[in-house]
């Protein structure tokens, strides 16, 4: 009887860690299958201490080189955001589709200052039959360090935002969902002049 209890005993724990094996590799393989275009650049909330920079190569520093993105959630305020509304209100702003499906703001060397993802998986924007399409609000998002002065990149990804939040109808919100107050923006500004500095002050002679 013992030697029953106790075999029936392993057998359902091996059962258990078979089936608890199985269930990580499924969520594995969800998680790499459900990788958007935006998430190549990898998506970090913004740290609350410094910004770490990613600094030249030879530079003497003790800042860590890696990159980080800044993202402001643009949500409609009643219901989900046209496509069509939405993808011809960012091109009026001098966005352009690119690269991943996402739309672009270049400067004058091509060199994208920021991006704008659809907030449905995998983030990118089909422009065919847009009359027929709705999304739940878009991405915008800029990765440091970037193409030319950081501070101007996040002034003007802000006034693009707001500009079309207005036009559009919707909200702003951090990556953690909270409402984009202006002593958030202002936070989030001071950071990335602190981040320029370092960058600077790391720069070779």
């Amino acid at each position: 009887m013992w030697e029953l209890r106790w075999v029936l005993l392993v057998l359902g724990v091996l059962f258990i860690a078979g089936l608890y094996l199985w269930g990580q590799g499924v969520v594995s393989r969800l998680r790499i299958s459900k990788a958007s275009p935006a998430s190549r650049v990898r998506e970090e909330p913004l740290p609350e201490g410094d910004l770490e920079a990613e600094l030249p190569e030879g530079a003497d520093s003790s800042v860590d080189r890696t990159d980080r993105i800044i993202t402001i959630r643009f949500i409609p305020k009643e219901g989900e955001l046209s496509c069509e509304q939405a993808v011809l209100a960012l091109r009026n702003a001098g966005l352009q589709h690119g690269r991943y499906g996402v739309f672009h703001r270049f400067d004058e060397r091509e060199e994208s200052l920021f991006y704008v993802a659809n907030l449905t998986e995998p983030g990118s924007f089909d422009l065919t039959n847009l009359a027929d399409k709705t999304i739940p609000g878009m991405s915008f998002f800029m990765v440091l360090p970037g193409a030319g002065d950081p501070v101007s990149q996040f002034d003007l990804m802000v006034q693009t935002a707001r500009s079309l939040a207005h036009d559009l109808n919707a909200e702003l919100h951090d990556e953690k969902g909270s409402s984009w107050s202006i002593q958030r923006e202002r936070y989030v500004r001071e950071e990335i002049i602190r981040y320029r500095h370092q960058l600077e002050c790391a720069s070779p002679i």
